[in-house]
């Protein structure tokens, strides 16, 4: 699970509705809703008994009672599992206390242990309407202790090292108008990275030397964002768009002999949320009721009628919700070569790239486009399918239809309106293989 650490704009009952359904939407959603979607449901049926126990038994609601504590419910204490392909796998907990300090803050603490042992733990905290403005304050430290990381460039060489390193951060933001915001921050990262643990490949050379690999150092990025989120639930949206546009300038320590290792980083990312259907996308207590009635004591064909979207028009048709994201960041390297690995941008699991492991591919130019097709099979469960694009290169000018990536899959994810508590994924890419996800991390953080 993973709570999220702002004030949610909404709640369980809100509707939202579009009262005339426009031919465009009509004809967008034609395919999804006869083709792609009874697919997917039919793909998913083994999901379906334990979700219907699930809905049956208010386990959601149960269990977020079992883990929130406090005379305001102020306090949350819950498990965290993340399964992931090779040594990614991780268990830990996650600790957040709402108003700790002062009204209106919160602080977030969750540590990790992977199943190779190695270990990482951060700590957040925010302060929300500083002196009843709209000025608010970041502080987030996190440490990692890793026996044997790994990066993979845009050759296609994959880099061992140990890592231990750590980071401390600062924001600071306000409200310019509406639901736009401008933050500054200033980011410390003491880098620490040494031979791997493990018998890995080690690599020599300058060219290596001058990336920062088995090298320590410090980097001291600056971050001013323009931010934009109006959407009308953090993890149930209905509608609405999040925009961030940053221009980050890192100065780097001296390491290799050379303080030439500088660079700079614009990055900027789109989401936006389309209702598809007529009606609120989250279902009303009323309505979740009304169809938990219906779950009871169904048999497995039962059950394949009432999730079957040609059937359940009111339910179901009237309930889809189109996600896409454009996301792009590029590096400039002051010297080109000298830039530390670490600046690289990441084109992975992450980006969201689902069908590919962590660190895929680090490049100074990375993009994507991903598109996600949603529908709720009750109150706080999504069924989901969604197609993603990722490309590389060394700059705009390196981009090559040879560098482009692909992944799909369909999958489901359990979530409330102000907690995300897990989300499961089939993902595929070309004929290469599939990806199992299991992760309490939304896929548009």
């Amino acid at each position: 699970m993973d709570a999220n650490e702002q004030e949610s704009p909404g709640n369980d009952t809100s509707v939202v509705s579009i009262e005339n359904k426009s031919i465009f939407l009509s004809v967008v959603s034609w395919p999804f809703v006869r083709i792609i979607q009874p697919a997917a449901e039919f793909l998913m049926y083994p999901i379906i008994p334990p979700l219907i126990y699930v809905s049956r038994e208010n386990l959601i609601e149960k269990g977020q009672n079992l883990i929130t504590y406090g005379d305001e419910r102020q306090i949350m204490f819950y498990p965290l599992a993340n399964v992931k392909p090779g040594s990614g796998s991780n268990i830990g907990f996650a600790y957040r206390h709402e108003n700790l300090l002062f009204k209106n803050d919160v602080m977030f603490f969750s540590p990790h242990i992977f199943i190779n042992a190695d270990w990482d733990a951060k700590v957040r905290y925010q302060k929300r309407k500083i002196n009843s403005t709209s000025l608010f304050l970041e502080l987030n430290t996190g440490y990692r202790e890793y026996g044997s990381n790994s990066f993979r460039d845009i050759n296609g060489t994959t880099y061992f090292f140990a890592d231990s390193s750590a980071s401390l951060y600062t924001g600071l933001g306000f409200n310019l108008l509406g639901n736009w915001i401008l933050k500054f921050a200033l980011e410390s990262n003491f880098f620490k990275f040494n031979l791997p643990s493990l018998n890995e490949e080690v690599f020599g050379g300058d060219e290596v030397l001058n990336r920062g690999f088995y090298r320590d150092f410090n980097s001291f990025p600056l971050t001013l964002s323009l931010l934009y989120n109006s959407l009308d639930e953090p993890y149930a949206p209905t509608k609405g768009h999040k925009f961030d546009l940053s221009y980050t300038y890192a100065p780097v320590s001296v390491y290799n002999g050379s303080g030439e290792h500088n660079y700079h980083v614009v990055e900027s990312r789109l989401v936006r949320y389309l209702l598809l259907g007529t009606k609120s996308y989250a279902m009303t207590v009323a309505e979740s009721e009304a169809n938990r009635e219906k779950l009871k004591n169904l048999s497995f064909k039962e059950a394949m009628e009432i999730f079957n979207p040609i059937n359940v028009r009111e339910e179901v048709l009237e309930r889809r919700i189109l996600i896409t994201q454009l996301k792009a960041r590029y590096m400039i390297e002051e010297n080109r070569g000298k830039a530390p690995f670490t600046a690289m941008g990441r084109l992975d699991d992450g980006f969201p790239l689902r069908a590919y492991p962590g660190g895929y591919i680090n490049a100074p130019f990375v993009a994507g486009f991903s598109t996600e097709y949603r529908w709720p099979i009750d109150r706080y469960a999504d069924a989901l399918i969604f197609n993603e694009y990722g490309i590389y290169g060394y700059d705009f000018k390196d981009i090559s239809i040879s560098n482009l990536r692909n992944s799909y899959g369909l999958g489901f994810r359990v979530r409330t309106p102000k907690l995300f508590i897990t989300r499961f994924a089939l993902a595929f890419h070309g004929l290469q293989g599939i990806s199992l996800i299991l992760t309490t991390k939304p896929e548009y953080d």
